[in-house]
Formats: C-alpha cells, structure tokens, sequence
C-alpha cells in the first residue's frame, strides 16, 4: 500500500504530519478518535514528537511532527498497520474542525505570530538603542 505520509519498519508505523497543516492537538485528537479501534487491532500509540528549532526564525518555518504506533500482536503486521495508518486519517478527517473554525483557529494564530513580531522587533529597537546611547 502507498502511504505517503507514514512508512513501516518491522512492527512498528511512523506516520509523519506538518505544523503547517496541522496542530498536535489535532493529530492527538484524531489518534484518540480511534483509540479504541487500534488497540483492538493490537496497535499501540508510543508517542508524538516535534522537531525543536534551533533559534528564533524571521519567519514562520514548519516542523514535522511524528506519531509513532506498534503492533504488538503476532501475526504479520505489514497488512495491521497499513489499516492502522488508513484508521489514524480517517480520525484526523473526522475530526477537522469546520471551514469556519479553521479559518478562525488560523487568524488568531496569524495575530499570535503577529504579537511575537512586535515583541522581537521592541527587543531588537531596545537593545539597539541602549547600545546607541
């Protein structure tokens, strides 16, 4: 199966996201969405990770975040965890928020990126001007 955003070594599936797409709230609720339906497939949830930038940036730059799951049960698991993989989406479909929210959800962060800038450019005229003085 082609899984464009996930990939399978032996027991275990990585399914790989991007802040620009997607919050790890969402992704988390997605996985919970179906949580009960995973274990049933003998599929647990190891973690979700992010890639912590190494310093402020100019401008928004997204980062990966990654959900890890294992199939613990003894069958082969190529076919359990490329459903697990099909089973994770479907949650994160059935769980977006509308349009609407979306579009709002994106404005306050827009203003929240927006605020940061400020605070920066204040930091950066302040110790400038300190320097000058």
């Amino acid at each position: 199966m082609y899984m464009p955003f996930g990939r399978i070594e032996e027991k275990v599936l990585s399914i790989d996201f991007s802040s620009a797409d997607f919050s790890v709230a969402s992704v988390l609720n997605a996985i919970r969405e179906h949580l009960d339906m995973l274990q049933q497939m003998e599929v647990i949830f190891l973690g979700i990770s992010t890639d912590v930038p190494a310093g402020p940036s100019p401008v928004f730059r997204p980062v990966p975040i990654s959900a890890v799951f294992e199939y613990t049960g003894k069958e082969p698991p190529a076919h359990v965890l490329e459903r697990a993989y099909q089973v994770v989406w479907q949650g994160l479909v059935n769980t977006f928020p509308t349009e609407a929210d979306w579009a709002a959800a994106k404005h306050d962060y827009a203003q929240f990126i927006s605020a940061q800038a400020d605070l920066l450019r204040a930091r950066v005229e302040s110790e400038t001007g300190s320097e000058q003085g």
